[in-house]
This record gives C-alpha cells, structure tokens and sequence, in this order.
C-alpha cells in the first residue's frame, strides 16, 4: 500500500477506534472476514463484513518486509514473513477489539502449472457406462496430466498438489457428448484441464499461519481473486486478459466464453524496473522504490549510495528507463498472446507495477489494440465494496479486495487433512469432496480403484475363430472411518479412509496341452526311427510341444493320429509302397497303434511279369526220352558256374555317411538289423509345413535315385532335398 493508504487508514483508526471497539469488541470472528495479501514487498491485512450485496471494509493494516523474505512471490525465510504477519495481525487486534482467529489467503498464481490431457479407453464389449466408470476415467486423465507435469519437471524434487480441473469435452467413438452414463461405444475419450500448486507454496503458507495461531478459514488464487471483482462472470463471455504485475512476477489470467480459459507467468515485473533505477542511479533498493512512487513530481532528487544528492527531470527520468519498460511490455505482451493465441479483445492491468506510467500505452502497442482497450484496473470498476474513508484506490489493492471478497461470498477454497491408510494428506476444497478427489491427490490411477479386465486371447483352432475372455478384475475395498464406501462417497476433514488396491484380471491364455485335453503324443518306432502319433498339434505350420501358450491370431491345427493309416498319411513322404510288421504279424492301415509299439518296414516290389516261353516243334512223342550219357572219353568242364554270393550283410558296428554334404553317424541297431534310408529323412531337416522349389522332394544314393529301404553302407552319399523349380 502506498504511504497515502497507509496514513488513511491509520487516521481513520485512530478517529474510530473507541466507536470500533465498543462496536466490534463482542462480534464474533465468524462475522468479520480477515484477508491477508502476502506480497513480495508488502503484507496487506483487511478486515471487512458482507452486507446484503455489498462488501465493507473495516479496518486496513500494511507492512513491510524488513528483509528480502520472499523472492518472487514465493517465501522463503518463514520466521521472517510469520513475524510481519503478526505484526499485521497485532496492529489491527488492537484497534478493532477483537481476537482474529480465522484468515483467508491466496497462493500465488505464478506458481500454478496446467495440462491439458486427452485420455482414450476401451470400452468395447463392456456394459454401459456408469457414473463410476466416468469418474474413473477422469481420475486416469488426472493422473496423466500429473504425469505429464512430472515429466515437464524432469526430475526436479518438486511436488505438485492438483487443485482442481475441469472438463473441456467428453467424446463416444470419436463424437462429441455431454455426458456418458448409460452409452455403449469402443473408446470413451476425455479432453481436459487439470490445475497444480507446488506442495511448497501451500504448506509455507500454512506454516506461517500456523506460527500465528490463525486457521486458514479460505484459499484462493491470486489471479481467481482479483477476476472476482474485476472481471466477474458476466463479463467473462468477452476475450480479456488480466495481467497482476507484483514485484517478482505478472500473473496472467484469461477469460473467454463464460470461464476463466488459462493462466500464465511473466517472469518480469515492477523489480525489473528498480533494478534499472538501481543500476542507472546507483541508489539502494529503498531508494529506487520511492524514486519510483515520485515518478509523477516534475523533479525526482535522491541521494546514491556515496552520499551526494541529486535531483532529474521527470521526462528525463522515464526516458532512462524506457529500455527496462519496453522489455517489461514486449514480455508480457508475448505470453498473452502465447497463452490466448491472439491478442484479447482488452487488458486489465493491475497490482503495484501497473502503476509505471507508460506500461499500459507500450502493452497496447505490442498487442496492435488501441490504448483504451488497456486499462490499469483499481477501485473505480469496483462494484459493490465500500472502503470508506480508506484509500484504496490503486491498483495494488485490486487482488487483497479481491481475497478478502471471495472469502466473503465463500468462492475460496481451503484445505482438509484426511488420513489415507495412515499416512495424512492435505486435499485442496474445491468442491464437495469425495473418495475420488483424495485418490487422485495420493497418486492412485484407475487401475488401482476399479482395476482392469485381462486381455482376451484370439485364434483359430483347426481354421474356427475361437475367443478366451481374460478374468474379470478385483475392485478396490474402500472404507471411510471403518464403513464400507465407493469413490463417490463424501470425505471431509479427519475422515480416515482406506483402500485395498483393486487387482487385475490376469489375462486369458492357454496351452497346446490345454487344447488336446491333456492327452500328449505317443511314441512309435519304426525301423529305429521314432514318430509321434495321438494328438498332434501344429501352431503356424509348425509342430508345437504341449506346453507352449497360444499367442493372439495364433492359427492352430491339431490332428488325430490313432492307426498305421492316420500315421502313414501324416507322414511328408510317400509310404504307400511300404509293409509294416510288428514282429512276425503284417499290419493293416486299420491297425490301432499303441506307445511304445516297436515296427518295421520293408518295400513291397512288384514281382517281374514272366517271360513268354518261346515257340517249340510238338513233340514226336509223348514217351519219356532218356537221354544219352556222354562218352567216357568227352572232356569234363575245367572251370564250373560260380557259387551265388550270399547277400552283404550290414555291419555290426556303426557307420558313417554323408547327408545333404555333411557327414553323419548312424548308430547300429541292438537288433543286427542294417541301417536303411528311411532314418535319413528324420535327419534332413526339411520343413514340410513350407514347401520350396517345386514342392517334390528328391530322394538319391549315391547318385542313384533311392528306396526308403535301401540298406546304407559305410561311406555312402545320400541326397534328400526339395526339388528345384
């Protein structure tokens, strides 16, 4: 408050103060509103009462900090701010005749941070909507604009108290609705506003109140009170940015549609331009600031910090800091237009720095909108507040009228202090409190209050869709001072509320084991080689083990493998040629095979059509001839017919042979049986699922083409590959 203010006010104490005791000295606290401005300068305590639809001013004590206490609206040393709101505190105690008990403040709004968040969720195949599905969805937006806000932190040790938000739209499938309760759809959006204060702001402030023994009875932000009675609500339909410029920073605030739209922060202010004076005049901080308060006289005469007086010219003076003033313009200008994407329709500047003369002719400059749309706010757009004798008429004034006007028509919000298992936690009154908004304060997502279905798992089994729905989740167990609640219910301060996390649904899944009923191959072997039969399963083409898990779109195809005929024709080569035998007993494709079952095979050869017998002469006669015995002295043959060779039999031991250009060992069998081709193919490592080449498999011995039951000998060279198209 400037000095006029203040010896107002003081005067007009001093004229009432036995009339105001006698009549304030038995009213009740909760008749009186008690405002506190928390400056970085200054501390402005009103004292005031609503009566009908107008809002008197009581009493008005100001003070200064001693010391820098505060750096940009933020407190930093709080025994030193603590003491000057007692002096305030004392000061107006004592001519009014009364104990204050009760206070109302504002956090600064330069502290303030906004996401703007569009969350989507699945509600496909879920039933309608319900009122606790939507406020689950908006916690989960809140919950990514706190994300967002930690991220945008990067890792600072800061945390944020969301004070409120709002919804912007809600969207069904895409569309526009305005409410979801009761609709069915695929993806329910959320498109909203969420507001942050630094925990630090707020529990400083209460810190100072507490060491004052004083009850913060209502909370506001700064820029919310002084848009209460600058620009109320009415007003509001209209495009106006309202700049609060105090010693360390500018809050902005912007109206549009009916609703306050957006926040800002300059980071410039009314410091700026005593630090200019500073430097220009080498003068102390003090004497900056007054140079500044006597900027309207014709001649400013100072004295700098060696002691000599001087005195400058008022042009002059505004003329050596037009660099500090255009900068200050120019960045507040930018935020403006930076936050409302063009420049308002009009600027209301208030707070001490908007008293720099000049400041409000640059700002309209920079925003290209005639000077009378630029208006440095104070008591005269006012309406409904009588100060009486106190001078209040600046525009430092606007934003402590403004706290101690929304405290009166109880627009301010304070805080509550609810336990949550077991840990306290301070939640900002918004609105009607619930469940929900203490959640949300503590961090928890939807997940934990209603949790989340499992994923369902899709496929196809033997070329049908099939679906496997994921468990339906465990909702969270919550009680409010040990009754059972839901998030809907109320909570207000010192309530003890619990909650048991919900649990998720785990998610479908199933086996190849699962599909085949438990029942898992058997084993057959057959001429030493081992084949699977019972219930095959293949996933993709390829043969799949029982306790691999189905995977979403997996395709599965499982076959049933019960006689030599299922398994025959199951196999990727051509075994029609072939006989199979259980020891001495042929079998028949209808033969129903059993684990363990040991055969063999062997070719079938087709017997040679016999030879037609050549044309002969009848015989002359039917009698038996005897035919002659050759002369004792003819010749006997010197060199008989050979002997035939008995067949080559397999070796005992095991042999060694080359497969498609890599050598391989064949082990003998315990039988004495040879090695026959056959148990190559298990070893060619052919994927019959994927067909190559022209899909024809090649089969050859040593360049020969060869029989599956060729007896393999040490040394062979076999061939079993696809056939090149």
């Amino acid at each position: 408050m400037g000095r006029q203010g203040s010896n107002t006010a003081k005067k007009n104490a001093g004229k009432e103060k036995s009339s105001g005791e006698k009549r304030h000295s038995k009213a009740k606290q909760g008749e009186l509103v008690f405002a506190l401005d928390i400056g970085t300068r200054t501390i402005v305590g009103i004292v005031g009462q609503k009566k009908g639809d107008t809002f008197e001013i009581v009493d008005v004590a100001i003070k200064a900090h001693a010391k820098r206490a505060m750096r940009d609206g933020q407190i930093e040393d709080i025994d030193e701010v603590a003491k000057v709101v007692k002096s305030v505190k004392d000061e107006l105690e004592e001519r009014l005749g009364i104990k204050l008990s009760h206070v109302s403040i504002a956090a600064a709004g330069r502290a303030l941070k906004t996401q703007h968040v569009r969350v989507e969720i699945d509600v496909e195949g879920k039933d309608s909507i319900t009122e606790e599905m939507v406020r689950s969805f908006e916690l989960e937006a809140v919950s990514q604009a706190q994300a967002q806000l930690d991220e945008a932190q990067k890792g600072k040790p800061v945390s944020f108290y969301c004070v409120g938000h709002s919804i912007v739209n809600y969207y069904l499938d895409d569309y526009p609705i305005k409410s979801f309760v009761g609709h069915k759809g695929k993806t329910a959006a959320v498109d909203m506003i969420a507001a942050f204060l630094p925990s630090i702001v707020v529990e400083s402030l209460y810190a100072v109140m507490e060491k004052n023994k004083l009850e913060v009875a209502s909370l506001t932000l700064e820029p919310i009170a002084a848009m209460n009675i600058i620009i109320p609500p009415e007003v509001r339909l209209i495009n106006i940015a309202l700049v609060d410029i105090g010693a360390g920073t500018s809050d902005i605030a912007i109206s549009k549609n009916g609703s306050i739209v957006a926040y800002a922060m300059a980071t410039v202010a009314g410091d700026e331009i005593t630090e200019e004076i500073i430097k220009r005049y080498l003068v102390d901080f003090e004497t900056a600031e007054n140079m500044k308060l006597a900027a309207n006289s014709e001649e400013i005469s100072y004295k700098d910090i060696l002691g000599f007086e001087h005195s400058v010219s008022r042009d002059e003076f505004f003329k050596s800091l037009y660099p500090a003033l255009d900068m200050l313009a120019e960045t507040i200008s930018a935020n403006i237009v930076e936050v409302n994407g063009e420049a308002p329709a009009a600027v209301f500047l208030v707070g001490g720095g908007s008293k720099i003369p000049g400041l409000s002719q640059a700002v309209s400059q920079k925003l290209s909108i005639p000077e009378n749309r630029v208006a440095v706010g104070g008591h005269n757009f006012l309406k409904n507040i009588v100060t009486g004798d106190f001078n209040l008429n600046g525009p430092e004034y606007v934003t402590p009228l403004g706290i101690a006007v929304t405290a009166a028509t109880q627009q301010g919000y304070d805080f509550s202090i609810v336990t949550l298992n077991k840990k306290k936690i301070r939640i900002f009154n918004t609105k009607s409190l619930t469940v929900l908004d203490l959640l949300t304060i503590a961090g928890y997502k939807s997940s934990n209050i209603i949790g989340r279905t499992g994923r369902n798992l899709t496929f196809t089994l033997n070329g049908e869709p099939k679906t496997i729905n994921g468990e339906p989740a465990t909702p969270a167990v919550i009680t409010v001072n040990d009754s059972p609640a839901n998030i809907n219910t109320p909570i207000s301060q010192g309530d003890n509320v619990t909650i048991i996390p919900a649990k998720n649904g785990k998610n479908a899944e199933i086996t190849v084991s699962e599909l085949t009923g438990g029942e898992g191959p058997k084993n057959v072997c057959i001429s030493g080689i081992d084949y699977k039969f019972g219930k095959i399963a293949y996933v993709n083409g390829t043969r799949a083990e029982g306790g691999y898990k189905i995977q979403n779109f997996d395709k599965v195809e499982i076959k049933t493998v019960s006689t030599l005929g299922d398994l025959i024709r199951s196999m990727p080569f051509d075994m029609s040629n072939m006989r199979f035998y259980k020891g001495k007993l042929k079998l028949s494709p209808d033969y129903i095979l059993r684990d363990g079952d040991m055969l063999t095979v062997e070719e079938i050869i087709e017997p040679a059509p016999a030879p037609q017998p050549a044309l002969q002469a009848p015989p002359q006669t039917e009698e038996r001839q005897e035919i002659p015995a050759p002369p004792k002295d003819e010749p006997k043959a010197e060199n008989p017919p050979p002997k035939p060779e008995p067949p080559k039999q397999a070796k005992k031991s095991g042999i060694r042979v080359r497969l498609n250009g890599r050598y391989i060992e064949l082990e003998p069998h315990e039988d004495g049986s040879p090695n026959l081709f056959l148990e190559l193919t298990a070893l060619a490592n052919l994927d019959t699922s994927r067909p190559q080449g022209t899909g024809n498999i090649i089969l050859t011995l040593n360049g020969r083409v060869a029989n599956y039951t060729d007896i393999l000998q040490d040394g062979d060279v076999a061939v079993i590959e696809w056939e090149k198209a």
